[in-house]
């Protein structure tokens, strides 16, 4: 049998669990093997999503990982002021940082849901964003994207 080699990059880590003042969990980031996912949960902010982009980031310049699974489907919550940071700060920066694909799983929430598809408009075409219904069809998509595709297409661009 060959041994598997896993790179560091892409190696799983420890969650990094971020928290409401009254301790509850409201998002957990985690690096996967071939992603890295943000579970999100209980009722949200912009505030909150500013502090979990943040970290992501931080997240992103140990170790640069070209796609995102953002899992929103148990959260309530209206976001939408976050989208302008999330567009003009955030982004720019992640994109340096070698993101390519984002999977965002809706949450049942109107509010929720309206500041993804908002949050789509404005990222794309320059990250490739992709809402979902289901979390198992996120993950599929994600999957299957080749990340050096989109570096040659970014290169080109």
């Amino acid at each position: 049998m060959v041994p598997r080699i896993i790179l560091p990059e892409n190696a799983p880590t420890a969650k990094i669990e971020l928290r409401h003042l009254m301790g509850d969990v409201y998002v957990t980031i985690q690096r996967k093997k071939d992603y890295i996912e943000a579970k999100w949960q209980g009722h949200i902010t912009a505030d909150n999503v500013v502090c979990a982009a943040q970290a992501y980031l931080d997240l992103l310049k140990e170790a640069p990982c070209p796609k995102l699974l953002n899992d929103k489907t148990e959260v309530t919550g209206d976001w939408q002021d976050a989208n302008d940071w999330l567009q003009f700060e955030w982004l720019p920066q992640v994109l340096r940082l070698g993101l390519r694909y984002l999977a965002h799983v809706y949450s049942f929430s109107m509010f929720s849901k309206l500041a993804a598809r908002e949050l789509e408009e404005r990222i794309t075409p320059q990250l490739s964003m992709k809402n979902f219904y289901e979390r198992r069809l996120a993950e599929e998509w994600l999957l299957a994207q080749d990340p050096l595709a989109a570096g040659q297409r970014a290169a080109t661009a």
